[in-house]
């Protein structure tokens, strides 16, 4: 409790700072004061005195009291990537409750886990279909694929007793890492993506659609490709053959029967808004419609019913804290201050005399090495999105390179710890993993893509016409 109101007034104190000094040249008192709760509000995500959802919910009370009207910090909730994540959580409560999820990691591991390398593949590409409509790790993989990896590690003790812990390691630590890098090839793969993609039209003047924020992610779909082997490499499991795991899977295929009604059903609503995520740049249509048509036909045909979603707590928990924020950077937005600030960034980095490609290593830098002080993927795209977002929009770098640099290494760079996501914590509770390899195999990984993204990404998106 004691450390709890340190916290507490430790965050008061930064915020006081803000409205005991006076305003900068070129920036109003109440946008002066609004950044003020908003540093307040970063530290507050950094410190976590409470949940998020808890913080969010007094910081806004107190900034509507003090700053501005709460009309203009509640705006947050009517934007529409908010309710596109919103909704893409709904439909992947929809998919597992049908059973699909839990058929289709059946299929690929009774046909095909011949070993434990292969397996490791299906499991990451698992997670790699789920990205593309379940916006948190901890419940994509926390909640479907890993309980199907455990059912591999179990039975992986089954001709070797001893075997159970380096394979334990293995497939925690590869899905942890698949599962940053599947929430970065998606805009709809972690929820701060939307974040991004909302600054990237304030900041930046550009906008970023869920087709294109995949098709510029090629070079992060190559990393994808590697890392099971990479892991497996650097963590490698004491078992190779998995033939009596895949039995396994194919007597629980059998004891599941033919493919269900719903699940029939959930699959056909699932490929349906896909391909019209997919095709939105052609036919036109919002992505934000296509998921409400999405969870729409879930609700209408049953394969969903309000109950299932009014007990998914974690959901309507990011639905206050997620809005809030999008909420502050929207006033932020309106008062200048983004404006301001990327002028006074201009002044204080070295951006004279740099090219295109010195300003995008610059910015990678800045992408993934602050990320050892966060806990939290939200908090850190919250403090560090709008500063270098700031410092791009202050040089002449193209902006779409720069953009994609920044989104996708933030996402990646989680992958440095064991603490970076709150899938983390988790699965290091498993009690598989050390610190020392964790740490050096998400080092590895992230300098892989850091890599893939200033050299084939810069060719690539060239090559796209997007280098403006």
């Amino acid at each position: 409790m004691k450390l709890r109101f340190a916290k507490i007034a430790v965050l008061f104190s930064v915020a006081g700072v803000f409205f005991s000094y006076q305003a900068p040249s070129g920036l109003s008192v109440t946008a002066w004061h609004l950044f003020g709760v908003f540093v307040a509000l970063i530290l507050g995500l950094i410190l976590q005195p409470y949940p998020e959802p808890t913080l969010l919910m007094v910081i806004t009370t107190l900034a509507s009291i003090f700053v501005l009207p709460v009309r203009e910090i509640l705006s947050g909730y009517t934007d529409a990537m908010l309710w596109l994540t919103l909704i893409a959580m709904m439909i992947g409560v929809g998919l597992k409750k049908s059973g699909l999820t839990r058929r289709i990691g059946l299929i690929l591991i009774s046909r095909f886990g011949k070993t434990t390398l292969r397996i490791g593949y299906i499991l990451s590409f698992i997670d790699l279909v789920l990205a593309t409509s379940t916006p948190a790790s901890p419940a994509r993989t926390g909640g479907l694929v890993y309980p199907l990896a455990e059912g591999v590690i179990d039975a992986s003790s089954i001709s070797n007793p001893n075997g159970k812990q380096r394979t334990g390691a293995y497939f925690t630590l590869l899905g942890y890492t698949a599962s940053m890098l599947t929430g970065g090839l998606f805009m709809t793969g972690m929820g701060p993506n939307l974040i991004n993609a909302k600054l990237a039209q304030d900041v930046l003047g550009i906008s970023i659609s869920w087709p294109l924020w995949t098709l510029a992610a090629l070079p992060g779909f190559i990393g994808f490709l590697l890392t099971p082997y990479i892991v497996y490499k650097l963590c490698p499991p004491d078992i190779t053959s998995m033939l009596e795991v895949r039995a396994r899977a194919g007597r629980e295929l059998l004891e599941m029967g033919r493919i269900s009604g719903n699940e029939l059903t959930a699959a056909g609503i699932f490929l349906t808004i896909l391909i019209l995520w997919s095709t939105s740049t052609v036919t036109q249509v919002d992505s934000t419609l296509v998921a409400f048509v999405g969870i729409s036909l879930m609700l209408v045909t049953g394969v969903l019913e309000w109950d299932d979603l009014a007990e998914t707590k974690e959901m309507w928990s990011f639905l206050i804290w997620f809005g809030a924020i999008l909420g502050f950077s929207a006033a932020l937005t309106k008062l200048g201050f983004f404006s301001w600030f990327a002028g006074v960034i201009k002044l204080l980095l070295p951006t004279a005399g740099l090219g295109p490609y010195s300003i995008l290593l610059l910015a990678a830098m800045l992408a993934v090495v602050p990320h050892y002080f966060f806990v939290s993927l939200t908090g850190y795209v919250v403090a560090f999105s709008p500063l270098v977002f700031s410092f791009v929009a202050a040089t002449d770098v193209p902006r779409y390179p720069a953009f994609f640099v920044l989104a996708f290494l933030m996402v990646i760079s989680c992958a440095l710890t064991h603490y970076g996501n709150a899938l983390g914590p988790l699965l290091m509770e498993k009690g598989y993993n050390d610190k020392k390899t964790w740490w050096s195999v998400g080092t590895i990984i992230t300098l892989l893509h850091v890599v893939l993204y200033l050299t084939v990404g810069v060719f690539y998106w060239r090559l796209l016409g997007l280098w403006y």
